[in-house]
């Protein structure tokens, strides 16, 4: 299955459009935060929107542990009583 470029859950500033798109590039999410900065005022702040278009259009990658709640919560079994 081919990478998508998603949304980091866990590497975000403010929507985590950046962080997704470190972890699809494989670089520093602070380069890339940079880079939209550093371009911002020279784009007349199209990178803005691009921004708000990439925050609508990637999908949340979602960290989801997979846990067992019925071993986990279980109550303990009462001890027999014999009488």
């Amino acid at each position: 299955m081919k990478n998508r470029i998603t949304r980091s859950s866990t590497n975000r500033m403010l929507a985590g459009v950046c962080g997704g798109l470190g972890e699809y590039f494989g670089i520093d999410s602070t380069w890339i935060r940079l880079l939209f900065i550093f371009l911002t005022p020279l784009t007349y702040f199209l990178t803005i929107l691009v921004y708000v278009v990439c925050v609508f259009s990637f999908p949340e990658t979602r960290n989801i542990q997979e846990t067992d709640f019925r071993r986990k919560y279980r109550r303990p079994k009462a001890s027999k009583k014999y009488y």
